[in-house]
């Protein structure tokens, strides 16, 4: 039994692969699916529950016509995008999975999705360059971040 044991303590035994992941791709990983989380659960909730009902319901709380305006525009946004969010976080999950297994196809994968995921709120609003920098921030960050990892992908 305590040979065994001891055996267990050995870290040179090659019986045991351990591949430790770094501390900063485990802490985007993490926030990653968090963040897409937060999104399929709201984007679900949306086109689940919020239907023309409750959309007149809410305008008849609000206090005048130009914020009743301004909250109809967002409407149509969430009623054209909600969808294309869902699929897209889903996707996120996965190719963040990806990274997190080491695959290098998942960073290309996480580019190619948070480059659709900016681009959606523009297949219904007119192109902003300013919405567009604005909303790129965080992606071209977590890109970076996520990019300093590479030399630890496989394909």
């Amino acid at each position: 039994m305590s040979e065994s044991l001891s055996n267990f303590d050995n870290q040179d035994n090659s019986n045991l692969v351990h591949e430790e992941r770094p501390v900063l791709l485990k802490v985007l990983c993490i926030l990653s699916w968090l963040g897409s989380g937060i999104q399929i659960f709201s984007s679900t909730l949306y086109s689940s529950f919020i239907n023309e009902t409750v959309k007149q319901e809410f305008f008849a709380l609000l206090p005048n016509k130009e914020v009743v305006d301004m909250y109809e525009q967002l409407f149509i946004l969430l009623d054209s995008t909600s969808i294309w969010y869902l699929i897209l976080y889903i996707i996120n999950v996965a190719v963040v999975h990806m990274m997190w297994n080491f695959k290098i196809n998942g960073y290309y994968g996480y580019i190619f999705t948070q480059i659709l995921i900016l681009l959606v709120p523009f297949s219904v609003n007119p192109f902003s360059l300013s919405q567009f920098a604005v909303s790129s921030i965080f992606p071209i960050i977590f890109i970076f971040l996520y990019g300093l990892n590479m030399k630890l992908f496989k394909r």
